[in-house]
């Protein structure tokens, strides 16, 4: 039986796991971090098809510059003399292209083509997580903006199984979505998208390794050694651990399990913030994206939630009240009386795997090819969470065909 030693509990983690030990394999999970503590149960919760575009889009970074200055921005980069953040900020930049945009669209529509099969597929199979199938609808203050936006979503047309849109009307608007502020002057619709709440998803995948025997490891830190025969073995406290495979799935923390056999991928860190609200009347019943402020919103079965901003800085989990106030601020000016600022509640933070094309890295190190990579999937990581398990369950099987990791190999930077 092929032994897997899988780094990270995350949701990407939690789903190799799951489909290494459906596939006959021998499976731990190893993860400092109680469940759900990380990125994985700190975001938005969506499942979006529709937004399978990289980040690194052209004008992005020339945005990135003139937001530097205000302590609420959505977008922000702390800068760092590091020769492998300066590295990553030219890869960045080379990647904001018309051409690597659609190329990285291109790659992250095939990924996300079968994504909510692959969650209806394990809700079948057992595994229990709070999901939601309303349409989501994209808000502009700006009218100006809706055209980029169109331009995003004709890419994806006809590339993904049961998706659609279509622009709202201020009629739309007003009768769909009365709690909307005159602010709000146009908006697009899109269905074949969902939410979930991603603790419960993370939960969930869990207690499905667990009932399938998978042995799950918390509180402990894994990093890798190189043994005298050159393989990587796994380093748990005292405790050494050999195996066929071995998965590193530790999200913006990657590399810092790599370092001890000496590789790294061109990773950061992109924090995220986010509040959880209380339901009330009146609030938001149905998802939405608020365009300008890059904000957002997900109503959950007991909770309201807000997730925005993008920072490059490095692991940093500290919590910079104005920076996450900029949600606040920005969510305000679309609502009418919602959300009630002076009883805000403390904001979360999450740190998302990003790399310099915004499309993940899936698959094999040249150097250490029982090394498994993933991660590196920036905002999708709930979304191609059980995509990226079946990809590195086929790896680590060995029944894996190139055309599924075209664009996603570790070794294309």
């Amino acid at each position: 039986m092929t032994r897997v030693i899988v780094i990270g509990a995350g949701a990407v983690g939690l789903a190799s796991a799951y489909y290494l030990r459906k596939s006959g394999c021998e499976v731990t999970v190893i993860d400092e971090a109680p469940l759900a503590a990380k990125a994985s149960g700190h975001n938005a919760g969506w499942l979006i098809p529709s937004m399978s575009t990289p980040v690194p889009a052209p004008g992005m970074m020339l945005q990135a510059m003139k937001w530097m200055v205000q302590p609420d921005s959505p977008l922000y980069v702390t800068p760092s003399l590091k020769p492998s953040f300066i590295g990553f900020m030219l890869r960045m930049l080379r990647s904001c292209t018309d051409a690597k945009f659609r190329e990285g669209s291109a790659v992250l529509a095939g990924l996300s083509a079968t994504a909510l099969s692959d969650f209806d597929e394990l809700a079948a199979e057992g595994v229990e997580f709070e999901q939601h199938e309303e349409p989501l609808a994209m808000l502009f203050t700006d009218a100006s903006h809706v055209d980029g936006r169109v331009r995003e979503l004709e890419l994806l047309d006809g590339k993904l199984p049961g998706f659609s849109w279509r622009h709202m009307t201020a009629q739309d608007l007003r009768a769909h979505l009365p709690e909307l502020s005159d602010n709000v002057v146009a908006g697009i619709e899109s269905r074949g998208d969902r939410s979930i709440d991603p603790g419960s998803f993370v939960h969930g995948l869990a207690d499905a390794c667990r009932k399938l025997g998978v042995e799950i490891r918390l509180g402990t830190a894994a990093t890798l050694e190189q043994a005298a025969g050159g393989e990587a073995t796994v380093r748990v406290g005292a405790e050494t651990l050999r195996a066929d495979k071995i998965v590193v799935a530790a999200g913006a923390w990657s590399n810092e399990v790599l370092r001890g056999i000496g590789e790294r991928i061109p990773l950061q860190s992109g924090k995220g913030y986010g509040y959880d609200f209380p339901v009330v009347p009146g609030g938001p019943t149905k998802p939405m994206y608020l365009a300008e402020a890059k904000v957002a919103i997900t109503p959950l079965n007991d909770r309201v939630r807000l997730a925005g901003t993008m920072g490059f800085g490095g692991l940093d989990e500290s919590i910079q009240s104005r920076r996450a106030g900029g949600i606040l601020t920005g969510v305000s000016s679309y609502f009418e009386g919602w959300p009630d600022l002076e009883r805000a509640p403390e904001p979360w933070t999450g740190l998302r795997p990003m790399t310099p094309d915004g499309v993940p890295i899936i698959g094999p190190l040249a150097k250490h090819p029982n090394v498994l990579v993933a991660t590196g999937h920036v905002m999708l990581g709930i979304s191609l969470a059980p995509t990226t398990g079946k990809l590195i369950a086929e790896l680590a099987t060995g029944v894996a065909r190139a055309e599924h990791l075209r664009g996603v190999s570790a070794d294309r930077f």
